[in-house]
Parts: structure tokens; sequence; C-alpha cells
């Protein structure tokens, strides 16, 4: 299947008639759609799911009034226009190869808005030009169906949302299980098992067995009433994964508003007040100690050549008083001794003539009373005169404010200047600190958020529990109504038919079992190789295994361990959704075209290259990318140019609220590839 060319006519954003080629190139399989958020995207996507299946779109529970609200709702809307469009439609081209040739198909879906609100919708089937004549117009939907199922276009069409459900749902397997058994045909078959049941709840009621046929009615309503049961908790579960989903994006959008708002800084705001006051408290122990020295020593240590001098000084008058009173000791010595000279008692004992006394006597007196070294030297002149104590005190302030005061007052300055600037630092990051009146609200947001997250997390295992138990219920009655049924058949003389119809639930169980071992075996093998050419860690996944019974997924490492997917990141979730839906893809063997809705949101740059040049070309013959411009950037472009086939540029006018499709990208002209 090859689409070639898409309509739209007044559809969303989409303002009057706009036509879009979309034919492929022999070897430029890619149609490239680029456009900001609220383009109309997702419309595209949306255009061609809705031309296909109309209200099935939406799933076997979407309500008729819904879809004709939805369509009177995507009839195109101007403020601007004095008279609105009543009327919009949607026409998908493409070729579809049968079995003997290549026909070309056109759907066109329109619908209109009457006087009473509710719009009236069309389908026109065309193939080759012409009406498909041997169907009636009321069955062109089912033909449609029957070209392209929509379980299997679920894995050709799909968007960010749909990637990004696989990639985060940590049970996955209500989702792979409805792909493969779409991608197998496994629904028909147990759509025929049901039937078969009912059919043999039909064949004895002819006998004559009041309790038995009792006895069955009661386990029919039984299985009726539990299937429906099942039905609803399906369906409650399918709405507590959304909530899920919509709670995680919720709280992402606002942590990301809670982190503008200076949330980072605000949680470490007991931590920054702490430092705040451990900072001036320093600061403030700094500013006494320069205090304190200021009264003490500092002064001297500011004039360290005074203090020199001065020293110097006292040292002088220290040695010159010492002097002084080195001369007075001798004096007096000297005083003394000649005294003693002099006294008559020395000399009794000694016998000289009194000339040779008197000459002795005055020759002794020269030598004692000259001058010595000591009494000998310049004359220093006393400045200060002070205490031998005061001198000594001052001596040592003048050393300890030269030698110590100094190197203490700089180590001092170098700390305060420290911590000044980290006060500085700490003091800016405490007014990025958002005001408790912003940041209050948000965080009781975000509990908020979290509460319905884990309210809802509960609720859906809870779901997933009764699930177990209401299809165990089921299976219990519908064994029971079986063994009364062969009972009643047996008396009614159907045990032929029971027997037959009991092989050939045996078969259809055989048949179903061994066709989910080689298809689940096959895709397996597809996905590990998609998941390896996709992934930049070429050795972080060895094999997957995928549970027949369960459809749970188990990943393994290259050692053989199991790798839980909660542990991959959250890229990897991407490439491992991306990878599953590629290889579902391959293994259906339908040659449809692939279209991606913004697919690159949430990878890093380098799964993203490998998302661009080894997913994208080779996804199939035929592939449409919805992108933004920070997806497919300039430089994704450059790489992806060679294959791409056309290309086009989504504008939003916002004055006239629609939408233009142009040729060209956003760093593409007009005459480049499109």
């Amino acid at each position: 299947m090859i689409l070639t060319r898409l309509t739209l006519t007044d559809f969303g954003v989409f303002r009057g008639r706009q036509t879009i080629c979309l034919t492929p190139k022999s070897t430029k399989p890619i149609i490239l759609f680029g456009g900001k958020n609220g383009a109309g995207k997702s419309s595209l996507l949306e255009a061609i799911r809705l031309c296909l299946y109309g209200q099935l779109a939406f799933g076997q529970r979407f309500s008729r009034e819904a879809y004709l609200g939805y369509l009177d709702a995507r009839i195109h809307a101007n403020p601007n226009f004095l008279i609105q469009p009543k009327f919009a439609s949607l026409c998908l081209e493409f070729d579809y190869a049968d079995v003997d040739s290549v026909h070309s198909y056109a759907i066109t879906r329109s619908w209109e808005r009457r006087s009473q609100g509710t719009p009236i919708e069309h389908l026109v089937l065309q193939r080759d030009g012409e009406s498909v004549d041997e169907l009636e117009s009321s069955h062109w939907q089912d033909f449609v169906r029957e070209l392209i199922p929509p379980g299997i276009s679920q894995l050709f069409f799909f968007d960010g949302e749909k990637i990004q459900h696989l990639a985060e749902d940590s049970s996955d397997q209500q989702t792979l299980s409805e792909a493969i058994k779409s991608l197998l045909g496994l629904d028909i078959i147990e759509r025929l098992q049901t039937d078969m049941g009912v059919y043999t709840t039909r064949l004895p009621k002819s006998a004559h067995r009041d309790s038995e046929t009792r006895e069955i009615e009661a386990l029919e309503q039984e299985i009726e009433n539990a299937e429906k049961k099942l039905t609803g908790l399906k369906t409650s579960r399918a709405e507590h994964g959304q909530r899920i989903s919509d709670f995680k994006a919720a709280i992402e959008k606002l942590e990301g508003t809670i982190a503008s708002e200076g949330g980072a800084f605000a949680r470490n705001r007991e931590a920054l007040i702490k430092k705040q006051a451990e900072l001036k408290a320093g600061i403030k122990h700094c500013e006494e100690s320069i205090k304190t020295e200021c009264a003490g020593l500092l002064p001297f240590a500011l004039i360290p050549k005074l203090c020199l001098q001065l020293k110097e000084q006292l040292e002088l008058e220290e040695a010159a008083a010492q002097k002084e009173m080195g001369k007075r000791l001798l004096q007096t010595a000297r005083e003394e001794l000649l005294k003693r000279l002099a006294d008559s008692e020395l000399w009794k004992e000694i016998s000289l003539p009194a000339a040779k006394k008197e000459s002795f006597l005055k020759h002794f007196e020269t030598v004692i009373r000259a001058p010595l070294e000591i009494e000998e030297g310049a004359h220093i002149e006393t400045v200060h005169g002070i205490s031998p104590s005061s001198q000594r005190q001052l001596l040592s302030w003048i050393d300890t404010a030269t030698r110590e005061v100094s190197g203490s007052m700089k180590a001092t300055g170098v700390e305060l200047e420290s911590l000044h600037r980290e006060l500085d630092r700490v003091e800016t990051q405490f007014r990025k600190v958002p005001a408790d009146d912003i940041l209050k609200p948000l965080l009781a947001e975000m509990y908020s958020l979290h509460q319905g997250l884990a309210d809802a997390s509960k609720q859906l295992l809870q779901a997933d529990e009764e699930i177990k138990i209401n299809e165990l219920r089921i299976a219990d009655a519908r064994r029971k109504h079986m063994a009364v049924s062969n009972q009643l058949q047996e008396a009614a003389g159907q045990a032929s038919k029971i027997r037959l119809v009991h092989n050939v639930q045996t078969a259809l169980d055989e048949y179903k079992g061994e066709l989910l071992k080689r298809k689940i075996t096959q895709i397996e093998e597809i996905f590990s190789e998609c998941f390896t050419t996709l992934h930049r860690k070429k050795d972080a996944l060895r094999k997957v295994r995928i549970n027949p019974n369960n459809f749970s997924v188990t990943l393994y490492d290259k050692r053989e361990q199991a790798l839980p997917k909660e542990q991959l990141s959250a890229g990897e979730k991407q490439i491992y959704a991306v990878s599953m839906l590629w290889a579902l893809g391959k293994t259906s063997g339908r040659p449809l075209p692939v279209i991606i809705d913004t697919p690159l949101a949430r990878l890093d740059s380098d799964h993203r290259r490998l998302l661009i040049h080894n997913y994208f070309p080779a996804a199939s013959h035929q592939t449409l990318i919805l992108s933004t411009d920070t997806e497919v950037d300039q430089t994704y472009m450059n790489g992806l140019k060679r294959d791409i086939a056309h290309s086009y540029r989504l504008d939003f006018d916002p004055d006239e609220q629609s939408t233009k499709i142009s040729p060209g990208y956003f760093w593409s002209a007009a005459d480049e590839p499109h």
C-alpha cells in the first residue's frame, strides 16, 4: 500500500481546501512534515485514521453520539468569519496491490452540520476512478476495514503518546497482547470459539431435563454477567492507565514550572539559612579579633621601623644604665679599699720605713684611681628614662608586634575576605529562593498530583487483580457449563455434535498456541535486531523473551541476566517502544506505510541520531514523519535529506486561526526536496 494524496477541506485548523502529495520516490521513502506545537501535525495523522475508519478510529467503546459531536467540533471555525463553515471533508488516495494487479483507491469522508446541529456523514469509495459497484455503499466501510484492519494499522500509524505509553507502562502485557492478537488475527479465533460455545449451549435446549437446563441457564447468566463485568473492569483499567499517564505528564510539567521558579534553590533553603548564620558568626569572630588586636599591639605592628628604632634606643639606654651602675660600684670599692689601706691597724704587722710606706701608698692610690675600660667610651644620652621593668615590657611588646601580630592579622584578613565572598554567594542563592506564597501552592499541587498518581496506581493494581479473578471465574463457569452441556447433549442424542465442537475447540487452541509460539519467536528475534540497531550501546541487550500466556516481556543483557524494564533510562524505554512497534510491523508482513508523530521528544542526541539514520529510512517503503523544529532540527534534516521525497511546513497564523501547508521545511526552501 502507498498513500498518494491527502486532501483536507475545512478540517480542524486547516482552512479551505488543501492537498498534499504523499507519493514516495524509489530511493526516497520519507515524507517530512514540520510544524510548531499547535500547528496541526497530529491532525494529519488523525485525518488519515478518521478517513479510513470513521467511528472505529476511536475504538469499539466510542459512542455514536460522541463521534458525531467530534465531527461537529472538527469543522473549521474562525472568529473572523461572519459566516462559519458548515461542511468538512477528507479524501485519502492510495495504491493497493490486489492478487491480480495494483488498484488506485480514493476514500472520501465528508460531513455537514445541519440546522438541528447534528452532522450528517457521507462516505464515498472509488477504485480506479469508479465506484465499487460490486458492493453496496453500506458495506464500503467494511471493505476498507478488510483492506487495512484497524488493529494492524495501530502498528504502523502511531504517535508519541502511543510510544510513551508502551515505554512507560510498567506492565505492558495488555498493549502487547492486543497488538499481537490483532497481528495474528487471534481475535477472530477467540470470537469463533465464543460462537461455538454459544452453539453448544443451544443444542441441548430441546431435552426435557429441567434441572440441568436451569443449571445451564444459570451458568449462562453467570458467564454473561461476568463478561459484562470483565468488560467494565477492562474499561476501568484503561481509564486508570490513562489517569496514570495524565498524572505523570502533569507532574513532569509541574516539575519544570517549579524548577523555573527556583525550586532547586528552595530545596536548599534550610541549608542556606544555616550556612548564612555560620558565615556571619565567623565574620563577627574575625572582626572581634581585629578589634582586640587594635586595642592591643596592632598599632606597633603598623610602624615596624619606629619600633625597631625604639628598640635600639632602649637597648642603648639599658647598656648605659648598666655601665653607670658599674662605675658607681667601682667608685665605692676604690674608696673602701683606700680607706682600709690608710688604716693604721693594717700596717702594725708590716715593718717598713715611713718613706717607703708613704711612697707605696701614693703609688697604690694612683693605680687604683686610674680609670678602667668600663669607665671609658662615648656618653649615651638618656631619652626615655624609664624603669628597667617597663623597658623590658616595651621590648617584649615590640618583638610580639613585629613578629606575631603582623602575621596573625594577615591570616585574619584573608579569612575575613573569604568569609565575605562566601556570604555574598550564599545570599545570591538565597535571593533566588522564591517566596513562600509562590512556591507553597506549587508544592501543594505537586503533593496532590503524587497522591492522585498513587491512588490511580493502586486502583490499576486492584483492577488487574479483579480482572484475573473474574477471568478465572468465567473459565470455571465455562468448564461447569461444558460439563453440564455434555450431560444434556448425551441425553439429547447430541454427543456427536458436541464431540465435533470439542474437537474443533481443541484444534483451535492448538492452532492458536502453535501460531503464537512461532510468531512470538519471530517477534523476539526481530525485536533484538531492531533494538540493537537503534541503541547506542550495541551490547546492552542480548535477547528478549515474550511469555505466550500473559505476554509479559523479559529483557536479558549480555551476561544472560534478566534486565527489568524499570532499570532502562527514559531514552532507552523510548527505543524499546519504537523497536517493539517496528518488530511487530515487520512480523505482520503487511506492506503498509508508517506514520510517526513527534517520535523524538524524550531521546538524547545519540539515540536521536540512530533513529534518524537507522530507523526512519528503513521503517517502511513509505514513512511519514510529523516533527517539530527541535526534533528533526537542521542537523538531522541534513542527515535525512537524501531519503526525503517531499517535505512540508505547517505554518499556523494566530490572526487567521488557521494553518497553511507549504512545500519545504523549517530550514529548506521550496525548491529543495519536498
